[in-house]
């Protein structure tokens, strides 16, 4: 999947999925993420209209979501363009559709993200994909939503915390890194050029300023 700009989840979901022929053929419901030392985007799944969900929900018809891979992604505009044709996708009816230990977005904004001293930091409320194909944590809740709210930036500011900073992915999400790392380094970001100037324009723009915790490993 190749991107022009950083995207998170939530405005992917917003947007209509069109195969190669152009047809709508949903929208992003869920995705799959593997971890093996990193989070990694695995799958997308769509999900139709709302007669068609509830038909599903009901057993009127069956769960056939169709699923793809961030390779068949051809652009991403105000749509998603798909390179292949609805017909040529697998479903969530087969069972190699997700690999097996995949993960689902669903899931992981249901867990506590602990630090590496099993204290709770708050919660994924998102997922940023970045232009270099990484994928990072869009954190809120605990200390990180105090600090914004100090700031008089709750609501102009996501806060993100790189994949490659997660330890262990199980019944919570472990960081490698201790909350006293975290606030550091949050502290310093919202004294950085860019939330200075998002506080001086905020009431012209509305746009949400996107700050990442750390531009390297922290050791």
């Amino acid at each position: 999947m190749k991107l022009e700009r950083s995207i998170c989840t939530r405005e992917m979901m917003k947007i209509d999925v069109l195969d190669s022929s152009g047809e709508r053929i949903g929208k992003v419901g869920d995705l799959t993420f593997s971890f093996d030392g990193e989070l990694t985007l695995s799958k997308f799944i769509l999900v139709g209209s709302r007669w068609e969900e509830f038909l599903e929900s009901i057993r009127f018809r069956p769960d056939m979501d169709p699923v793809f891979d961030g390779s068949l992604i051809k652009t991403i505009d105000e749509h998603v363009h798909l390179d292949t044709t609805k017909n040529s996708l697998k479903t969530t009816l087969e069972t190699d559709a997700i690999p097996e230990g995949d993960i689902r977005l669903s899931e992981i904004m249901k867990m506590d993200i602990v630090d590496k001293n099993r204290k709770k930091i708050g919660r994924a409320i998102d997922i940023d994909f970045d232009i270099d194909g990484s994928v990072s944590m869009i954190v809120d809740g605990g200390f990180i939503e105090e600090k914004l709210e100090a700031s008089g930036l709750k609501s102009d500011v996501d806060i993100i915390v790189p994949g490659n900073v997660i330890s262990l992915l199980g019944d919570k999400i472990h960081l490698n890194v201790s909350e006293d790392t975290l606030k550091t380094t949050m502290e310093d970001a919202l004294k950085s050029k860019e939330i200075v100037k998002a506080r001086r324009e905020r009431a012209a723009y509305r746009d949400v300023t996107k700050v990442r915790l750390f531009n390297q490993r922290p050791m």
